[in-house]
C-alpha cells in the first residue's frame, strides 16, 4: 500500500497512538512515512500527551522553544524501564520543589580522587573505594563481538546521547568488575592465567588510564590477564566514558544507593575536576538520568567544594592527592576559568623517591611495592624540611624510624615487613616539592589580578588533599611564598582546610547550596544544577550553551 494515499493529517492521527519507539522505526519505512514523523506537529501532540498522562510536575516553558521529538524521546527512555518512581514523602509530589529539596533532601555525593573515590551518603557516613575497575584483556585469538559501554538500546532512544565515544569495553564472560569487590570473579580470572600462555593477551587498549596504583595492583594480585584502570583518568578523556559509566554504576550498587537516588527529593552531587571536558560531563548527565534515573544532579568543581568547607568565597584552592596537584583561583564563589593550573605531581613521587632510595638497602627490600611505602604508617613519618640547607649541615648520624608494614597479596609477595629509613624520610618529600613547584604555581594563577583582589586571595590560601597532610607542608609553603611575593608577606596566610584532607573535597560539597530556579542556568565556574523535569524539557542545551 502506497501510504501517501492517506494525508498527513491522518497519519499524524494514526502515529499518535504509537509508542515512541514505534514511531521512530516508522521514518525508515519511506521518505514519506519519515516525513511524516519529521514533523514538530506530530511530537508536539505526542508531547501534549504523554505530559497529561505523566506524574511528574514540568516548570512552565511559556515562550521556551522546545524540540519536542528530543523531549518525548527522553521521556520515553526513563519511563520504559521497570523503575517505580514515588511520592516525596514531605509534600506528596512526584516532583519536588527547590524548597523542600533544600529542608528535607537527601544528599549523596561522589567524589572520583585518583587513589580513593569519597561517597557521603544521606545519613552523612563517609564510604572510600578504590579508584580501580578490572577489565579482562582479549587473546588476539578472540574475535568475539564486543559491545559499547553505552546500552545501544538507549543510545537510538535518545539523540541526544554523544555519539563521539568510540572506546569498548570487552564483555568477556566475566566483564569489567572491580577486583576488590567481587573475590568470585577475581579467582576466575587467576585460574585462567594458568589456562592460558601469560603471553596471551593482546597490548592493552587502556594504556592512558594505568598509573602506578594499577601496575602493582596486577602485580600484587598476580592477574597479567587483566587491564585494571583508573576511572580518575577516564574523567579526562573523551573517549572513555564507558570506563566511568561502569565504575558509577558499581559503586551505586554496591552501596545501595540506587533507590535513594531515585527518590523525588534526592541529590546526587558530582565533585568535577577543573579538567573535565564539556564533552564528558554531558555524557555524565545523559547516563545518570537516563540508566541511573536519578531525580537531581549538581556537579560542583572541586575547588568550590573545598571553599564551602572553609566558608569562603574568594580564595585560591591548592588540591594536592596522589597523582596530580590543582591550583585554582576562586573568586566570589566562582573558578575563574584562566586561573588554574594542572600539575602531574602528588603523593606518589613520595613513595617512588622512597623506594628508589631503599635500592641501598638489602635486596630483599626491593620486593616491597611502591604502593604500600604511599600507606600512613609510612607517610606520617615523612617530613618536609622547613630549611633543607640546614637539614644537610647537621652533624652526626640521621635518626632511623623502624617501621612494620603488612603487604595483603594474593602472589607471591612477603607479606611482614620492617623496613628502616633514615635520610630518606625527608630527602624524598623534598625531591617531590622541589618537583611540584607550588610557590611558582601559585604566583602564576595569581598574576595581573588587580591589588585589592590579589590580597584577598593570598590572605586565604587553603590546602587540601592527602599530600598536604605530610609533615611540614603548609609551613614550608608559607616560607617559600614570603621569599617568592616578599611584597606580600604581611598579608600572606597558608592554611589547611577543616577536617581531614583526603575527604574534604566530598563534605564540603553538603554546604553547596541550591539556587531557587525555574529553569537551569550554568554560569560558567560555579554549580550547575539540574532536575530531571529540567533535562527532560531542555537535556544538557543549557550545559551546551554556557561552556
Amino acid at each position: 500500500m502506497d501510504p501517501s494515499i492517506f494525508p498527513e493529517e491522518i497519519w499524524i492521527k494514526i502515529l499518535t497512538y504509537c509508542d515512541v519507539k514505534d514511531i521512530l522505526s516508522c521514518s525508515s519505512t519511506c521518505k514519506y512515512l519519515n516525513k511524516v514523523v519529521t514533523s514538530d506537529y506530530l511530537w508536539k501532540l505526542k508531547w501534549t500527551q504523554l505530559e497529561s498522562v505523566c506524574k511528574f510536575n514540568f516548570p512552565d516553558v511559556h515562550g521556551a522553544r522546545l524540540n519536542h521529538k528530543e523531549v518525548c524521546m527522553r521521556l520515553h527512555t526513563i519511563l520504559q524501564s521497570d523503575t517505580v518512581f514515588r511520592r516525596c514523602y514531605h509534600c506528596m509530589e512526584f516532583s519536588c520543589h527547590s524548597y523542600c529539596v533544600e529542608k528535607h533532601g537527601s544528599k549523596v555525593v561522589v567524589d572520583i580522587g585518583n587513589k580513593f573515590t569519597w561517597i557521603v551518603t544521606p545519613s552523612f557516613g563517609v564510604r572510600r573505594h578504590f579508584t580501580m575497575l578490572g577489565i579482562p584483556k582479549v587473546p588476539p585469538n578472540d574475535r568475539s563481538s564486543s559491545q559499547e559501554g553505552t546500552d545501544s538500546a538507549e543510545v537510538m532512544a535518545s539523540s541526544t546521547l554523544p555519539t563521539t565515544h568510540t572506546s569498548k569495553l570487552d564483555r568477556r564472560a566475566s566483564g569489567p568488575f572491580c577486583v576488590f569487590c567481587n573475590p568470585v570473579k577475581l579467582y576466575r580470572e587467576k585460574k585462567r592465567v594458568s589456562e592460558q600462555n601469560r603471553g596471551a593477551c593482546g597490548p592493552s587498549r587502556y594504556a592512558d588510564l594505568i598509573n602506578g596504583f594499577c601496575t602493582e595492583t596486577v602485580n600484587i594480585l598476580g592477574i597479567p590477564n587483566m587491564d585494571v584502570v583508573s576511572p580518575a583518568a577516564a574523567l579526562l578523556r573523551d573517549d572513555h566514558f564507558p570506563v566511568v559509566q561502569e565504575f558509577m554504576g558499581h559503586l551505586f550498587h554496591q552501596m545501595g544507593l540506587l533507590p535513594v537516588l531515585q527518590k523525588p527529593n534526592a541529590v546526587l552531587v558530582f565533585c568535577e575536576p577543573l579538567a573535565m571536558s564539556n564533552a564528558v560531563r554531558m555524557s555524565l548527565l545523559h547516563y545518570l538520568f537516563l540508566r541511573i534515573k536519578v531525580s537531581r544532579v549538581c556537579m560542583v568543581a572541586k575547588p568550590l567544594a573545598t571553599c564551602a568547607m572553609a566558608w569562603m568565597d574568594t580564595c585560591v584552592v591548592v588540591d594536592s592527592g596522589a597523582f596530580s596537584t590543582s591550583v585554582a583561583v576562586v573568586l566570589n564563589g566562582q573558578v575563574v576559568p584562566e586561573r588554574w593550573k594542572h600539575i602531574p605531581v602528588g603523593g606518589w613521587h613520595v613513595a617512588e623517591y622512597l623506594k628508589q632510595a631503599m635500592q641501598w638497602q638489602p635486596e630483599e627490600y626491593t620486593e616491597i611495592p611502591v604502593s604500600y611505602l604511599d600507606a600512613l604508617l609510612v607517610k606520617e613519618k615523612c617530613r618536609l624540611s622547613y630549611n633543607f640547607a640546614c637539614e644537610e649541615r647537621r652533624k652526626g648520624p640521621a635518626r632511623r624510624e623502624h617501621i612494620n608494614l603488612r603487604v595483603d597479596s594474593y602472589a607471591d609477595y612477603k607479606q611482614f615487613w620492617r623496613v628502616s629509613l633514615g635520610p630518606e624520610l625527608y630527602l624524598a618529600p623534598e625531591m617531590m616539592y622541589t618537583s611540584l613547584g607550588l610557590p611558582q604555581a601559585i604566583r602564576d594563577v595569581t598574576d595581573g589580578l588587580p591589588v585589592n583582589i590579589l590580597k584577598e586571595c593570598l590572605r586565604h590560601i587553603l590546602l587540601t588533599g592527602g599530600n598536604t597532610d605530610l609533615m611540614g607542608f603548609k609551613t614550608r609553603v608559607a616560607r617559600d611564598l614570603c621569599e617568592l611575593l616578599p611584597e606580600y608577606s604581611t598579608v600572606l596566610n597558608v592554611q589547611m582546610c577543616p577536617g581531614s584532607s583526603s575527604w574534604s573535597v566530598a563534605m564540603g560539597s553538603t554546604y553547596v547550596t541550591m539556587p531557587c530556579s525555574d529553569q537551569p542556568n550554568r554560569t560558567l565556574g560555579s554549580p550547575f544544577w539540574l532536575s530531571r523535569e529540567e533535562y527532560i524539557l531542555y537535556g544538557c542545551d543549557s550545559f551546551g550553551e554556557a561552556m
